[in-house]
């Protein structure tokens, strides 16, 4: 008797796709690949804006962050094109939004770079997910009425 299917209903049942519980696992993931990426491009290139290395790492990772959301958090229903076209320009908000952010928080905070790192990529993971939920995926939760929770008698 195998627990895989018990497990993968329980799994969805608590992280249903599109959930922002999803999205934190599969952006967790994506989160510690850029954030390594970039805090290793602050000690290889100590001469470059941090808000300049923070935008090459948000772009190079975004794609992949794309595909990972696409077969993990929500669906593979909609056509790469669609999905790519549009998620595009939410991407480039969040690249532009997120290194001047940075940029701030670096000048704010210089001791804590890394911390404000986490702090900005959670902020942004939250705005990108709604905007990848609501115009990319276009991902509506089930609803249950209450006439499919008891059949009538």
């Amino acid at each position: 008797m195998t627990t895989e299917p018990a497990l993968a209903d329980l799994f969805q049942r608590l992280a249903p796709r599109g959930s922002l519980i999803r999205f934190g696992i599969a952006g967790g993931f994506n989160s510690v690949v850029f954030l390594l990426a970039w805090a290793g491009s602050i000690v290889l290139f100590p001469d470059v804006e941090v808000e300049i290395l923070w935008g090459v790492f948000w772009g190079l990772t975004g794609l992949f962050a794309h595909f990972v959301h696409r077969w993990f958090t929500f669906d593979r229903q909609r056509p790469v094109a669609h999905t790519l076209s549009v998620a595009i320009p939410i991407y480039v908000i969040g690249l532009v939004g997120s290194s001047i952010s940075i940029g701030w928080l670096a000048s704010w905070f210089p001791n804590h770079l890394v911390l404000m790192g986490v702090l900005n990529t959670l902020a942004w993971g939250a705005v990108i997910w709604l905007m990848t939920r609501i115009w990319v995926f276009k991902y509506a939760m089930p609803t249950v009425r209450a006439s499919q929770e008891s059949p009538a008698e």
